[in-house]
């Protein structure tokens, strides 16, 4: 069984004339929410869905999806998008069942990327304000999880891991050495091109991951890190969008 809902929660208007007809339709809260969502379905365009198992839900609040893929092959898995967030290119790729996807308020992911989940259990939540250009976003190892804060930045072509895909065996004990591990960024992290976070990495808040860098290690708060592997370049910082 799959469960779809479409649940107005909020507002996005991008043009100035919607808006205005949006706030003489409050006195009209039927009709409102009839136009409303025929204007979110008329910008939400060549999507595609590819759903096998049962108990999979998609939960899209008023919120706008474009040239996006969701492919589910297993059960019990929820995708949730909050209101005022627009997908653009994006591929949802899950395998597996008892994974939670969930996408804040007034996110936006532009220009292509992917989130890959396997096996089962696994949890990725990305928190409102963020925005994202291009990620391939991996979880592919059972109870795994992968946060992303509110307010984020994150430019094109950036990799983040919970793990490694295949198996490192020891030889002299014959035991896997590279299991996954969780991967939490904090809020107000702004991450350059290019940049890699590898698995069971904490970035914390207020801090910049550098172009190309690979991050092996925690980041402290308000710190700059760059490099390969990423090291500490500057700290007491912080940044923002706005150049000024």
């Amino acid at each position: 069984m799959v469960t779809t809902k479409q649940q107005p929660q909020g507002t996005y208007w991008k043009y100035s004339w919607a808006k205005k007809i949006d706030s003489y339709l409050l006195r009209f809260p039927l009709l409102r929410t009839i136009l409303r969502g025929g204007f979110i379905k008329l910008q939400s365009t060549n999507n595609s869905r590819s759903i096998k198992g049962q108990n999979n839900r998609i939960n899209i609040h008023d919120s706008i999806l474009k040239n996006t893929r969701i492919d589910i092959q297993g059960n019990d898995n929820t995708i949730e998008i909050k209101a005022q967030t627009i997908i653009d290119n994006l591929t949802f790729h899950i395998r597996g069942s008892g994974h939670h996807i969930s996408i804040g308020s007034n996110c936006r992911f532009n220009e292509g990327g992917t989130i890959w989940v396997e096996d089962e259990g696994c949890r990725l939540v990305v928190g409102e304000n963020t925005f994202i250009l291009k990620a391939h976003i991996s979880l592919t190892e059972s109870n795994s999880s992968i946060e992303i804060g509110k307010n984020c930045m994150l430019s094109s072509d950036i990799d983040i891991r919970s793990g490694d895909s295949h198996s490192i065996i020891d030889l002299s004990t014959g035991d896997r050495i590279n299991y996954a591990s969780s991967i939490k960024i904090e809020d107000h992290v702004w991450i350059g091109a290019h940049a890699k976070i590898l698995k069971g990495v904490s970035i914390a808040k207020n801090s910049v991951v550098g172009m190309g860098s690979i991050v092996t290690k925690n980041v402290l708060s308000n710190t700059i890190v760059a490099g390969i592997p990423a090291q500490t370049v500057k700290t007491n910082i912080t940044w923002q969008s706005e150049r000024v």
